[in-house]
């Protein structure tokens, strides 16, 4: 950008979030090598590990990590031969399998994790009130993302059914409950999408 056009601000910040991103890229598959995986294998580890939602088939999987089925089936062959994961068969459909995590998946899940501790240190370091209009910003900026198609999973507060906006006040209408925005959630199980 030449300096008499100075940059719009939503360019700024756009190059902001992806500089945060790329650093965390850089870590993350730093972390992965070091575990002999790849990232996606990592971040398939990560997901079964934190449970439902996604429903642990390879399809769900896939939209979840926004990868092709193919794809994630290879990445779940080699996670499987190292015994990060498992398959079991689908007790409701015998063409399916449902894939777990196993202990020594779990492990190297605990290991990858503590790389985050960077960014998440830093943002800990902002005051409370900050870290919250970040939230609400992050969560405003995805709902955006999911009505425009970029993202096709996100089960947040804001891109759910059951959420209401009154006088600046999230409500959860599943809970009947109000939600301060450090309760907002960012990866929730009764998600409904809108």
């Amino acid at each position: 950008m030449r300096p008499d056009r100075p940059e719009p601000l939503a360019a700024k910040v756009a190059a902001a979030i992806d500089r945060i991103a790329r650093a965390e890229r850089v870590v993350r598959q730093s972390a992965a090598t070091e575990a002999g995986l790849t990232p996606l294998q990592v971040d398939l580890l990560a997901t079964l590990d934190d449970g439902q939602p996604p429903s642990p088939y390879v399809s769900a999987l896939a939209a979840e990590l926004g990868v092709a089925q193919p794809t994630l089936t290879e990445s779940a062959r080699a996670a499987e031969a190292k015994g990060l994961l498992e398959r079991h068969p689908d007790p409701d459909d015998a063409r399916r399998s449902v894939l777990g995590i196993t202990p020594q998946g779990r492990e190297v899940v605990g290991r990858t994790r503590r790389v985050d501790h960077h960014l998440i240190d830093a943002i800990a370091a902002l005051p409370q009130a900050t870290q919250e209009r970040a939230l609400e910003i992050l969560l405003e900026v995805i709902a955006s993302l999911v009505d425009r198609g970029a993202i096709t999973v996100a089960r947040t507060c804001l891109t759910c059914t059951y959420h209401r906006l009154d006088d600046s006040t999230h409500h959860c209408t599943l809970l009947n409950a109000d939600l301060p925005i450090a309760e907002l959630r960012v990866n929730c199980p009764e998600h409904l999408p809108v």
